[in-house]
């Protein structure tokens, strides 16, 4: 059953998820794994490009540096005009530089794009700093009214995946050039626009100029380039980019007199008055002749020769050349520049040489000094001292007031030096994290209107210092989640969605919301997952997107049974009250998209909330919420309505009082949603007594059983004998209301559980048939089992009509089981899909990915490999995000099953990887042989033989090891059917 069907090869070894019992492939059997609690392996280090990163914060930054789950980042900046910018001595392109001006200038009639490229590749030859002086002079002249703005592009990140193309640029462009609307939802859209305000800024006589630097390809600029003469394009590249009508400007080393005209003016720079360059002129050329005549390089020489005024020439020359013999493995222009690096390290004291290899630790392109002050753990005036003896050195430089970089050569050299130093890369990552949240948690304060904070005395500084950190902050919420850190990761993405709500930018607001969510999740924190999925309900609804905002209010609602479950969990009362006041928040705001849509399971949520209330002594506060209200005709709907308003639900700093008369406003979170009502509804009266009708029913359930215990075990289990009380069964089901008020539900439960056991007991035939050999089995799975399954249905729509979800998953994952066991695949899978349905409705993403796996299981027994293909690749973003490892690699492993059938041995490769570092990670060593298995597979059918052999020996290990009835005698089997063992 196992087989390959149509493919050609070996039957593959299937690993069943979690909860499918051991079935007809190595790695089925005990379930204990897939319920064991994460291991260190984080489960989204598989996806493309990841790595496996351990929870404790222990890496080197040169791996952690690169893991940006929220893509690349377009840091979009203004171009300040000269006498604004960072002061730096900028000589030796004196023809370069003309010759960019003359284009840059919009009285000029050529084309307005110019690309300035250096010669092989060559980094450090000053193409960032040309671009970026041009520019300044040209805003300096006033000639683009428009606006000048500046964009690292990362075209030579070490991981593709990290370069930002077009799409990525758009939305804060439009942003940084003052587009008056919000953004389109689309990239396509985003560009429209943003050629639209070209053309109108054209049209007007304003020129804009666009500076698109470390640009690796046609690619990530072809798309920016504006359509009108009027505007201009600067680009810097490694390498010679082709495009229509731009002019190449090939940017080699400096002359040599141009080199020394650099050192003696930085020099005058920083230490006026100095001779030594003119009485030591030899020495001063071997010195630039040594530093390659690279602007990177002579700049890091004369800063030596600045702190130190003993130093000559000659003397650095010597040490240059020295530290260049040890790089002789490099190319000339690398090994000039590293080796000016090492010399201009040695120098720095202890205290500077700790913050130098630290400051890599920010996974921004920019820090700030406060945050250099958090980093390295000291009071603000010594990090300002230091960064400051830092820039002196030019191994950082200032980009703003009191905001720094480094090179990116420089940058990758003090994370080689942080490897090999072995700094407290944890502590100083934890400080710059929390550093981040506190002051992301003052600008949210600001954003509310929660009165000044200390940090930021108004909504406009809180705004700048958010556009100013944005690039920190969304590579601040990687780091977190990275190294496991969740609940920081959503304190700081919870400021992102307040800034973009406070702007109307619904497209990004929502984008930002479900990172929330995601982050909420992984957190375990239940009312922060509620903000969050609110704020993705009211992100929608303000774009106009109306159906999509009332299907997000339904998540909304549905998410509340965990939440409510989890207050009735709660160990102090305190935490029970906030949830549940938390419950009744999210419930009324999703009603009032949802209105009369769901009002059976808005009327279930309020009497859940009421139950724990009332099992919890709580105030009244709830308990005017939940119960069934008397009994009534029927009439215009009359819902409940709560009787506290959001400002109590969700505890935070100081709040600001509440305005009179105000309107709903659904952009605000929980505290401000719904007014308070003017007084409370009634007190429910008295319960009635239970209907005659709901009576009648629970005496046909009774009968059911009692008529199936009224015959011997065979006959009961047969179609035949269980045929009356099946009968018995539809009877009592055909009593409950379809239109039941959910006020009503609790009447009719008793029913409900008498049917399920009624199903149970009918179920407990599969077992039976099995103990008395294969006939009986045939004829069980054969003839009974689909009769079993309508028994079955009968219990679900019961529980369907009292709105219990988790009761129906629990009906279709105990008849799937059997299914399985019995060999009934096609009905496995279809129950398996309805829970998995129900689960979705629920907000149980682990449950709805469980059921999506062992759809996928049973298909692969069924050889519809690619229906098995698409639900395991459903299941495992699901499992990953509920954090289940073991049945996530079991998913992994069905997918890697599935595309091995279907003869792609390379897609089946990744996958399987996966499924076996998972099934490790947790510990699953069932499911980890089968992921084995069917590695060792794909490693052979992609000329990986003695990975393959490796393979397939640790699965035999471990499966004897194990010693299991099944799993050992089926792995020995199956690799005997290879060829690896010999039988």
């Amino acid at each position: 059953m196992g087989e390959r069907g149509a493919a050609e090869g070996p039957p593959i070894p299937p690993a069943p998820p979690a909860g499918a019992g051991p079935g007809p492939g190595p790695g089925a059997g005990s379930g204990g794994a897939d319920s064991a609690a994460p291991g260190p392996v984080r489960l989204d280090a598989f996806a493309p490009g990841g790595r496996v990163y351990q929870a404790a914060r222990d890496l080197y930054v040169s791996e952690a540096h690169h893991v940006r789950p929220a893509g690349p980042l377009a840091v979009v900046e203004p171009v300040l005009p000269t006498d604004a910018a960072a002061a730096e001595v900028f000589v030796g392109r004196g023809t370069e530089r003309r010759e960019v001006l003359a284009v840059l200038d919009p009285a000029h009639g050529a084309t307005g794009m110019i690309v300035a490229s250096s010669v092989a590749g060559l980094a450090g030859i000053g193409k960032t700093a040309l671009a970026r002086s041009c520019a300044a002079e040209a805003v300096g002249r006033g000639w683009y009214a428009g606006g000048a703005v500046f964009v690292d592009l990362n075209g030579y990140a070490r991981d593709p995946a990290d370069q930002v193309m077009p799409e990525h640029v758009f939305a804060p462009m439009l942003h940084a050039l003052g587009f008056p609307g919000r953004p389109a939802d689309s990239p396509a859209g985003q560009a429209a626009q943003y050629h639209r305000m070209l053309a109108g800024l054209a049209a007007e006589g304003r020129p804009v100029l666009l500076v698109l630097d470390n640009a690796s390809s046609t690619a990530q600029i072809a798309d920016l380039m504006p359509r009108s003469r009027a505007h201009r394009t600067l680009i810097t590249s490694r390498h010679t980019l082709v495009t229509r009508g731009s002019r190449t400007l090939e940017l080699g080393a400096l002359s040599p007199a141009g080199a020394r005209a650099l050192v003696e003016e930085q020099l005058e720079f920083l230490s006026p008055g100095g001779t030594r360059t003119r009485q030591d002129a030899t020495g001063t050329e071997r010195l630039c002749r040594l530093c390659g005549h690279l602007p990177l390089a002579l700049h890091i020489a004369t800063a030596l020769l600045a702190r130190d005024p003993d130093l000559t020439p000659s003397d650095l020359a010597d040490e240059l050349a020295r530290a260049r013999h040890k790089l002789d493995v490099l190319d000339d222009g690398e090994r000039a520049v590293r080796a000016a690096f090492e010399l201009s390290y040695r120098r720095l004291t202890p205290q500077q040489a700790r913050m130098f290899r630290l400051l890599p630790v920010n996974p921004g392109p920019h820090i700030a000094t406060d945050a250099v002050a958090r980093l390295v753990d000291l009071a603000d005036d010594q990090a300002v001292g230091l960064i400051r003896e830092l820039a002196r050195a030019h191994v950082v430089e200032r980009v703003g007031n009191g905001v720094w970089r480094q090179h990116d050569l420089m940058r990758a050299y003090a994370i080689q030096l942080l490897g090999h130093h072995g700094d407290n890369q944890g502590a100083a990552s934890n400080r710059l994290i929390e550093h981040y949240i506190a002051l992301a948690a003052d600008a949210m304060a600001a954003l509310h209107g929660e009165g000044p904070t200390t940090s930021f005395p108004t909504v406009e500084a809180a705004l700048a210092w958010c556009d100013r950190e944005y690039p920190n902050l969304q590579a601040a919420t990687s780091m977190a989640a990275t190294f496991g850190d969740d609940d920081g990761a959503l304190r700081i993405q919870e400021t992102l969605v307040a800034v973009y709500a406070h702007r109307g930018q619904t497209a990004e607001w929502e984008a930002a919301a479900r990172s929330a969510v995601r982050f909420a999740r992984e957190a375990k924190d239940h009312p922060g997952r509620s903000r969050a999925l609110h704020q993705v309900m009211v992100a929608l609804e303000r774009a106009g997107r109306q159906s999509e905002a009332v299907e997000a209010a339904g998540v909304l609602l549905g998410f509340q049974q965990v939440v409510i479950e989890a207050a009735s969990l709660a160990e102090h009362p305190l935490d029970c009250q906030r949830l549940l006041q938390h419950a009744v928040a999210a419930v009324a705001e999703s009603g009032r998209l949802l209105g009369k849509r769901e009002r059976r399971l808005l009327h279930t949520r309020r009497a859940d909330i009421a139950r724990v209330a009332n099992a919890r002594r709580l105030d009244e506060t709830f308990r005017e919420i939940g119960p069934r209200a008397p009994r009534r005709p029927a009439g215009p709907d009359t819902e409940d309505v709560p009787g506290e308003d959001f400002r109590g639900t969700v505890p935070r700093p100081p709040r600001r009082p509440p305005e009179p008369a105000a309107e709903d406003v659904p952009g605000e979170d929980f505290r401000r949603t719904v007014p308070r009502p003017p007084r409370r509804p009634p007190e429910p009266a008295a319960e009635e007594e239970v209907p005659d009708v709901a009576l009648e029913a629970t005496r046909w359930a009774r009968e059911a059983l009692e008529r199936l215990s009224e015959h011997s075990p065979g006959v009961a289990r047969s179609v035949a004998g269980a045929a009356p009380a099946q009968m018995a069964a539809r009877r009592a089901l055909s009593l409950i209301p379809e239109d039941l008020r959910p006020e009503d539900a609790d009447d009719w439960r008793g029913v409900c559980a008498l049917l399920a056991r009624f199903a149970a007991a009918r179920l407990a035939g599969g077992p039976m048939s099995r103990d008395a050999g294969r006939l009986a089995q045939q004829d069980w799975s054969w003839g009974v089992l689909p009769h079993v399954a309508s028994t079955y249905e009968i219990a679900v729509q019961a529980y369907r009509r009292v709105n219990d979800a988790a009761a129906q998953v629990r009906l279709y994952t105990d008849l799937a089981e059997e299914s399985f066991q019995s060999g009934a695949y096609p009905l496995a899978a279809k129950c398996r899909l309805a829970a998995a349905g129900i689960a979705e409705t629920m907000g149980d993403e682990g449950g709805q990915g469980e059921a999506l796996s062992a759809a996928a299981h049973a298909h692969l027994l069924l050889a519809n490999h690619e229906e098995a293909a698409r639900f395991a690749e459903r299941a495992f973003p699901l499992l990953t995000a509920a954090k289940r490892p073991g049945p996530a690699g079991r998913a992994l492993t069905t997918l890697a099953n599935a595309r091995y059938s279907l003869n792609l041995p390379a897609q089946a490769l990744s996958a399987a990887l996966g499924a076996e570092a998972l099934t490790a990670s947790a510990g699953d060593l069932p499911g980890r042989t089968a992921a084995l298995l069917v590695l060792g597979l794909a490693q052979r059918d992609t000329d990986r033989a003695e990975d393959s052999s490796a393979s397939w020996r640790t699965a035999l290990h471990i499966a004897r090891t194990l010693d299991d009835p099944y799993l050992t005698p089926s792995t020995e089997s199956f690799l005997k059917s290879v060829g690896h063992l010999r039988g």
